[in-house]
This record gives C-alpha cells, structure tokens and sequence, in this order.
C-alpha cells in the first residue's frame, strides 16, 4: 500500500510497476529483508558495500521528493474539489504530468538496486525500495503501445461509468435517482425498471473495453513475470499470493450466519412479493441496493420488531440540543482524545471544509480526508448536514487523520496502513463503538434513563433490531465482496471468456449468495460492469477482508478495554489502554510486514471471522428460532463456478 494518488490509476497506470519479478523471486526478495531485519534486531552489524550506502543516500532523497510530490497532489485534488473549475482541472492535470516525468527514472533505479539485493546492507531502504515499485494496480508493459492503450481504456470506462443516465419520459435519472428508487420504492415494477435501467445502460457500454483492458493488463504482467494481473494484484496489496483460498475460509466459515439471515430475508420478501422463490434465489432488486450488496434500505420491510419507545431519535437530539457542523465535529474529536491520539491541529480546524461554501463555488461533496504530507495539515472536506448519519461520517473521517498523524514520522513512502484492507476495518472498527447506545448515552445523545425504564422484553427486541440492521449492512455483504474477484482472478486466468462474463457471474452470485438476476441475461449484458471498481479497476478483495477484520479488531480493543459483556454493546470511549494499542499498531504504517502488525493487535497473523460470529450471537440464535420450519440455503446443484 502507498499514500493516495487519487488519479493515479488513469495518467499513470502502466508506468508504475512492482519489480519485474517470478513468484518465486519475490519470496526471494521477501526471504532478504526478513534476514536483514533479523540482522538488525540482533544487532548484527552488515557489511555494507559502496552500492549498498548509496542505495541508502538514493532511498532517502527519494522519498524528500516523494514527501513533495504528495503535497502537490493534495493540494491539487483539495482546490479542484472544493472549486471545480476548468482551471483547478488543469492544474490536477499538470500534477500528473510531473508525476509522470520524475517517476520512470525512479522505478528504474529501484529495480537496479534490487537486481543487487545481495549488496544491500538495510532494511528499511530494501522495504522501500520494494515499495517504490508498487504503487499503482497494473506493471508497466514493455510496448509503449500498451501502456498508452491502458490509460485510454480506463479513461473510456471511468468516463461511462460517471456519464451514464437514464431517459424516461422525457425524465433524466442518474444512478443517484435510481439507487434511491431501489432504497425506497416498494413497487416490485418500479423496482425492476431502475435495476434494468442502469446494468443494461451501463454495463454493455463497459463490456467490449473492459475485454481489452484484461487482455491488456495481462501482457503488462507477463512482462513482469507474472502469469497474469490477478498475481500482481495480490503480491501489491498483500505481499502474498494465497489470497483466494484465505478468502474461501472466511467466506465458509460465515456462510452458516449467513443463510440464516438469507432465509429470514426472503421469506420476508416473499410474503410482500410474489415473485419471490420461498426456497430459491432472491431476486437482485428487491434487496435496496443496486447491486444487492447491501439490504439496510429495506429495514423497513425486514427488522423483526416494530420501532418503538426502546428506539431513540439521536438526529432529533442534535438538532434539539442546537449542534452545528464544527460542534459535531468537536464531539468526534472528543472520542479520538479519550482514547488518548491527539487533538486535531489549528491547521484542521483553519482549512477544512465542513459546510457547503455559500460563495456560489462548485464543491464535490464527497466525504473525504486529506493528509497534505506535512506534520500539521490535514483537512477533511465535507457538506455536513445535521444527522446522525453524518456524526458516524464524521467519526469515519476523522479516524483517517487521526491514522495520517500517528504515521507521520514515517517515510513518505511507508505512509498508509498495513495492507490493503487494514485501513478499512480500522476505521469500521470506530464506528461500532460510536454507533452503540453505550456511546451515545454516553455523550449525552440519549438520555441516561432511557433505557432503564424499558421492560426487558422491549430492551432485547432493541437489541434484536440493532443487530439485525448491522447484518443487513455487514453479513449480507460478505457473499458479494467474496465473488467480486473470485471473479476477476478467475477472468484474469482465462477461466472466464468474454462470452460468459455475465452468465459466470450470476453463477457466482446464485451459488455463493443465493441471489439471482431479476430479469433475463445474455452475453451482451455485463452487469458486473455496472458496479464502479470495475471500470475505476479497483481491486475489491480488501473490501472483503475489512468487512471480517473489523470484528476482529473491535473484540482486541474491547478485551483491552476490560470490556464486560456482549461485543455488540462494547464501546471503547474513554480506554486509554485500547486507544494505547490502536495507536500502536497504526504508527507502523506500511514500515512491518502487515502478519507482524496484525500479530502484535490482534494476537493472529491472518483475518479470522470468529469475533463476528461473536458479535452476531444473539441474531443467529434468533434467525435459527425464527426459521424452524422453513427452508434454509438454496440449491447449489449444477451451479458450482
């Protein structure tokens, strides 16, 4: 992993590359620097020759402009998206061509120092020197041609994804419209119609470059001894090659948890729908959410009990107790310090964006989290609106500053998390303490006598609920983000020819999730092209692995918290002991192999789901309750991928 380059992967893609290397080499590699780093602890002295020390000085003024480069990138991206106009654009633009000039020599000069590995004398300049040669999804192809081909390819498709809408009756619906047609409409035609809309707009548009792009990637690989791009993927993100079958034993190991909550859900739908299967495959469009990988949008259809005095209105009691944008922003600050990280910088509080700008500006108001590669700023930019969605944003956010400063002693290039999915599910990890009622009674969001006047009856159909929207969010979305790139690295080999990208993935879908299409396929559609990472080409395992390992890193926190209790009623405010270890493990950055850090968090090497399964008990003893009688799973006969 490596600090962010929001635009990288379109005017760069093909120009970076991890070193041009067989698996066998890279272990070779990863054998060196463990040795160098047994050497060090040892207090081994290495003999270090001429090579060696100005592998060293080079590593070093590297990163200064590295360190540089960052800054300007930041810059850049903060003024374009707070004033999108021609001219910030312009500006992004030309970031991106200095990028461009000065990265090619530096790739070049990092593979010349590790094509002598035997003469390198330290470890953290061989570490760096291997990260220098990863910093984008795909190696740069010997063919000009190819390179070039890469980034017009993924201009064309990231082009579509974000042009692409819908006419209807003279109406214009974006996938914004039509998302929220799926998230509220319970008309089973509407329904069909929006989902329709979008994969057959959408996705046969990205099919024939999308084809290209493999074929491609795939030469850019093998150009670096890779046998194909998916082999690449996983060495850049994980440092490790055997990311399938980790993912297969989590994604067994919750399957059970799983088709509970699948067979409760589509008996749910099938009593409001009546094209819906009671013992077969739930239809993709009835589930909230475009791509059915999230169903908390239909909580209204789906929680078991009816909301009641035992629930709380907390976007009520903001507004109530008159907060603003910066005082919410105040309040999440307020949770990081507890746990004993640092306040947030003047530099923060002076630059960020909180609020829309009243000035008539064009904003994007995406939320998002700037670290401008400096000791002091970082910025979050953001059009708060006063909810207790955006409070758990804002929270979200903040622990990415929060993580920007505990790594900024680093080298530039060892600014990011562990791996690929680590920053994700530390930051997930936050929001289930902030999000529990422990917290928000806590800090004064739900009155401290709320709860102790409900009857135990109400106060565990409250608990029911909560779990319930959490699996509806996190459970539901495992099948999914399993399949995403099962799928790619399986197209990626060859398993999976152009002619069967639609009708392969809703295999994967029926077998693995129990989810089918809604209406009929052909190999002209590709519905998997509708779904963003596809187009952008960003990997999505790591979504897959945050989604268990936040779990994880919930239950390690909370046992050093002295946390009593179920997980789910767990809340880290005020542990210092917890804060202590989170901060720990996030200073490393990306400087230790990510099976170290998980290590010394966790006390496990590898994402284990048994902290979920923890967490979601008491949901999986009711599901079985509630589903005695009824058809749990769904025929897999004849569907394995």
């Amino acid at each position: 992993m490596t600090p962010r380059v929001p635009w990288l992967a379109i005017m760069l893609v093909g120009l970076l590359a991890e070193l041009a290397l067989s698996k066998d080499s890279h272990e070779k590699l990863k054998d060196i620097e463990k040795r160098l780093d047994r050497n060090k602890i040892a207090g081994i002295k290495q003999k270090c020759s001429t090579l060696g020390l100005d592998a060293n000085e080079w590593a070093r003024k590297t990163d200064e402009e590295l360190g540089e480069i960052l800054k300007n990138t930041a810059a850049s991206d903060w003024n374009y998206e707070t004033n999108v106009t021609d001219e910030n654009a312009r500006k992004v633009e030309k970031v991106a061509a200095d990028l461009e000039r000065w990265i090619i020599p530096v790739m070049k000069t990092a593979e010349y120092y590790l094509n002598h590995s035997k003469e390198l004398c330290d470890a953290t300049t061989f570490r760096m020197l291997r990260w220098f040669r990863q910093m984008t999804v795909v190696p740069p192809a010997k063919n000009e041609e190819t390179r070039l081909r890469i980034t017009q390819l993924l201009t064309e498709m990231r082009k579509i994804y974000a042009t692409s809408n819908v006419t209807r009756d003279e109406t214009v619906y974006k996938l914004s419209d039509l998302s929220d047609i799926l998230a509220k409409s319970r008309d089973n035609d509407e329904l069909l119609w929006a989902w329709g809309a979008w994969h057959n707009t959408t996705g046969r548009q990205v099919k024939k470059p999308y084809e290209e792009l493999v074929s491609k990637m795939n030469e850019a690989a093998k150009d670096n001894g890779y046998t194909d791009i998916g082999l690449y993927w996983k060495y850049a993100d994980y440092d490790r090659s055997d990311i399938e079958s980790e993912m297969e034993k989590l994604y067994k190991q919750t399957l059970p948890l799983y088709e509970q909550l699948h067979a409760y859900v589509r008996r749910k739908l099938a009593d409001r729908y009546k094209n819906v299967d009671r013992t077969g495959f739930i239809p993709a469009h009835l589930l909230g959410n475009m791509w059915a990988q999230d169903w908390e949008m239909i909580d209204d259809i789906l929680l078991p009990y009816p909301i009641s005095s035992s629930n709380y209105n907390v976007t009520q009691a903001l507004i109530s107790q008159g907060f603003t944008p910066e005082r919410m922003f105040r309040l999440a600050e307020q949770f990081f310090v507890s746990l004993g990280f640092e306040r947030m910088t003047s530099d923060f509080w002076k630059k960020s964006m909180f609020v829309r700008p009243t000035d008539n500006r064009t904003v994007d108001c995406q939320p998002f989290a700037f670290d401008f590669a400096s000791q002091t700023d970082f910025r979050i930019k953001m059009c708060t609106t006063i909810t207790s969605q955006d409070l758990l944003t804002i929270h979200l956010k903040m622990g990415y500053i929060e993580s920007f400063m505990q790594y900024r002693h680093q080298p530039f290039i060892f600014r990011s998390a562990a791996n690929a999915a680590f920053q994700e599910a530390i930051v997930s990890t936050v929001s289930m303490s902030v999000s529990s009622d422990a917290h928000l009674t806590s800090v004064g969001l739900i009155p401290s006598d709320h709860f102790s006047e409900l009857t135990q009856k109400l106060l565990y159909e409250k608990d029911i609920n909560f779990l319930m929207k959490s699996a509806l969010r996190r459970v539901a979305f495992l099948p999914f983000g399993y399949a995403m790139d099962k799928w790619r690295f399986k197209v990626f080999r060859g398993e999976i020819t152009p002619a069967d990208y639609t009708s392969s993935w809703w295999n994967m879908r029926e077998y693995y999730g129990g989810i089918t299409a809604p209406i009929p396929r052909s190999s002209d559609d590709f519905d998997l092209g509708a779904k963003y990472h596809i187009p952008a080409n960003v990997p999505y395992s790591r979504y897959f692995f945050s989604f268990v390992g936040q779990f994880q890193f919930h239950a390690a926190l909370c046992k050093e918290a002295g946390h009593k209790g179920p997980l789910y009623t767990c809340d880290i405010y005020r542990s210092t002991k917890a804060g202590n270890k989170l901060r720990s493990a996030l200073s490393l950055g990306s400087s230790r192999p990510s099976e170290e850090v998980l290590q010394a968090f966790t006390g496990q090497r590898s994402f284990k789901a048994d902290s979920m399964l923890e967490y979601f008990k008491p949901l999986d003893e009711w599901l079985k309750n509630e589903n005695k009688g009824h058809k749990v799973g769904w025929k897999r006969e004849g569907h394995r991928p």
